[in-house]
């Protein structure tokens, strides 16, 4: 917004990299006032081997997944402009669940804040492994690396972690240290849930 001129600081149109005392006056124009009331954040349930950002690679791109036919809402979809949707906090490849995409410049850095929370599902696939202490190893070097983490729920084969939010692909990794073998699904982060947005399908929030 700062780019097009649509900011002005205390009269003045501002520039990129300018500075704001905190009694300034700051003053949006209509067209910043419109992109911000027309501003959507829509969740997609990412399949494994998608890549949830345009500029990764090694998969198919998950944004490509976001047409009509995939849309599960209430009502018409919006029309998708890739211009203007970030993805608000990514998924590694080998990942499902929850991506985030958004207009919504405040709430992208809100969800990629240090502090943002996420609930992930593990489900092992090995008959074979013990959960409950598996879980205890995966909490424990989450813990380690200066991460929050603590189970919340458990049965046979699946846990239910909250986590401080994890750099991409990193619970992965954690459970391939441990030579565990578990599908990874993200269902939540921050304030955003998957719900039950059936996989590949996506939805307004």
């Amino acid at each position: 917004m700062i780019e097009k001129g649509w900011v002005s600081v205390n009269g003045r149109v501002a520039a990129s990299g300018d500075r704001a005392l905190p009694d300034a006056v700051i003053v949006l124009s209509k067209e910043a006032q419109t992109r911000i009331n027309d501003a959507f954040t829509l969740v997609l349930n990412k399949p494994r081997g998608f890549v949830s950002s345009p500029d990764e690679t090694n998969g198919a791109r998950a944004m490509g997944l976001l047409v009509h036919e995939n849309f599960c809402g209430l009502g018409q979809p919006p029309m998708l402009a890739s211009q203007g949707l970030r993805v608000a906090g990514r998924l590694a490849v080998s990942e499902s669940g929850l991506v985030v995409y958004t207009t919504d410049t405040a709430l992208a850095r809100r969800l990629a804040a240090s502090d943002v929370d996420e609930t992930w599902q593990l489900e092992f696939l090995d008959d074979a492994t013990d959960v409950a202490d598996a879980a205890q190893r995966v909490v424990a070097a989450l813990v380690l690396s200066g991460q929050t983490a603590k189970v919340v729920s458990m049965d046979a084969s699946i846990v239910t972690l909250e986590t401080s939010s994890l750099v991409k692909g990193q619970l992965s990794e954690v459970l391939s240290s441990f030579a565990l073998r578990a599908s990874v699904m993200r269902l939540r982060r921050g304030e955003i849930a998957l719900g039950d947005v059936p996989e590949a399908q996506w939805q307004l929030v």
